[in-house]
């Protein structure tokens, strides 16, 4: 079994368990927690239907707190080589088969299949396939249930996070052209503040990650993560991300984005309120780039929206969550630095080098023949840290670049542009605003350095 699936199964086990350690637990909720858990069915990583024992989950307990995520993975077996019983491809033809017409029975799927040449007569067992197909079967006699409003009692009990399609700017290196740019936000469930958002030209893993460890920084570890079903937020680094620092991470049911409201009232209030000023900006030629629209949207948000009495709640979502007497799990940004970085397997060959995106590197003569885990960040490869057995060696030493960061990281060299000289809007009144309050609550602060706002820095420096 290789590292990725390891940690494919350690994240389903850190699912499992998710509910009980990611926050403090009153006497007695851990055994109905647990019990809770156990009555349920799961779909494993190998695509079976699965009903964890109490047992099991204590075990899964006991070796997360002991080891954290390292103790979820499976221990490498000496048969790892051994072939499934039944590939995956054919199950999958299976699935599909069953979905197309759910009156078919198991037995005329393996005939179909068996006339079609994808296995050899007798093979594949009826036992075998009807367990695989049992949950495809519930899920497509379940009815649609209703949907109800529900909010969380605490701060940072759980964060609702998502992305949302709002303007065009000039294209940072096509003059000419436009870019369309994409709001990464996660807002607090009790309180509807914004820990953090921004916008970026793309919302592929970085950028969710920049923005998540931004709004870790700033407010602290929710216990609960509720996100969409899209491809960047089911990675499993996101998962591991989520496994290591104790978060609950969880995924609403596909077509069923009605669990994500608050978040999506807050994209509603963004396209009112901010998007018509920021729009008339573009079209002045007053905001050019990435880093224009933030500093404005940074301004509108603590200005205009931070500030303001929600409808729900009647209270100013910074007072709502700073009032709040539930402590913040803080954690310390050198360790949350580590626990971001990416990392996959490479096989170090004879001459004690491996290759990661192109690049070529040597690492420690003792891991000649290995195969190692290389943690690194994506926006810098010409640091790789080398891991082995769970133990830290030398980073290793960079022979040939030609990929400076990964290919998942675009390139964004922003056009600067003189603006034409033009009025004030509603945006320009609150930066200035915003400019000011800033001086006289930080000083000098140079807060734009980073390319986050200014509270995004201060809490930085708490962290550490």
């Amino acid at each position: 079994m290789d590292e990725e699936k390891r940690l494919e199964i350690a994240n389903f086990r850190y699912g499992l368990i998710a509910p009980v350690v990611c926050r403090r637990l009153e006497k007695g909720e851990q055994a109905r927690l647990l019990a809770e858990i156990a009555a349920r069915e799961y779909n494993d990583p190998h695509g079976k239907t699965f009903r964890p024992g109490l047992r099991t989950l204590e075990r899964y307990l006991a070796a997360y707190r002991k080891q954290g995520l390292e103790g979820l993975k499976p221990k490498v077996r000496e048969d790892k080589s051994t072939p499934r019983a039944v590939p995956d491809e054919l199950l999958a033809k299976a699935v599909e088969l069953k979905k197309e017409l759910p009156t078919r029975s198991v037995d005329q799927i393996i005939r179909i299949l068996e006339l079609s040449q994808l296995v050899e007569p007798g093979i594949l067992k009826r036992t075998t396939l009807s367990r695989y197909l049992k949950e495809v079967a519930r899920e497509i006699k379940a009815e649609p249930s209703a949907h109800r409003r529900f909010s969380y009692s605490k701060r940072n009990q759980c964060w609702q996070g998502d992305t949302h399609a709002t303007l065009y700017l000039p294209h940072p290196t096509e003059p000419g052209r436009k870019k369309s740019v994409r709001l990464v936000a996660f807002i607090d469930d009790y309180s509807r503040y914004i820990t953090h958002a921004e916008y970026y030209f793309d919302e592929k893993l970085p950028r969710l990650e920049d923005c998540l460890k931004k709004a870790i920084l700033r407010c602290g570890v929710p216990e609960k993560l509720y996100v969409d079903n899209g491809s960047v937020y089911r990675s499993q680094h996101l998962a591991r991300i989520c496994g290591e620092l104790g978060i609950h991470l969880i995924h609403s049911r596909p077509y069923k984005p009605q669990g994500r409201g608050k978040i999506e009232g807050f994209f509603r209030y963004l396209d009112k309120s901010f998007r018509p000023e920021a729009q008339a900006l573009i079209e002045q030629g007053k905001l050019t780039t990435l880093e224009d629209l933030n500093n404005f949207f940074w301004a509108w948000l603590e200005m205009a929206y931070q500030q303001k009495k929600h409808s729900s709640t009647a209270v100013k979502p910074v007072n709502r969550f700073n009032n709040c007497t539930h402590s913040l799990r803080r954690v310390d940004i050198a360790i949350l630095n580590q626990i971001f970085l990416w990392q996959e397997e490479r096989s170090v060959d004879k001459t004690c080098c491996f290759s990661l995106e192109g690049n070529t590197y040597e690492v420690d003569p003792v891991l000649a023949g290995k195969r190692v885990v290389v943690k690194y960040d994506p926006f810098d490869l010409t640091r790789i840290q080398v891991w082995f057995n769970g133990e830290q060696y030398a980073n290793a030493k960079l022979l040939d670049l030609s990929k400076p960061h990964h290919p998942k990281v675009p390139k964004e060299d922003c056009l600067v542009n003189t603006p034409p000289t033009s009025g004030l809007n509603y945006l320009e009144l609150l930066k200035k605003a915003y400019d000011e309050n800033l001086a006289k609550t930080l000083g000098d602060l140079a807060y734009t350095r980073l390319g986050t706002p200014a509270h995004v820095e201060a809490r930085e420096g708490d962290a550490k």
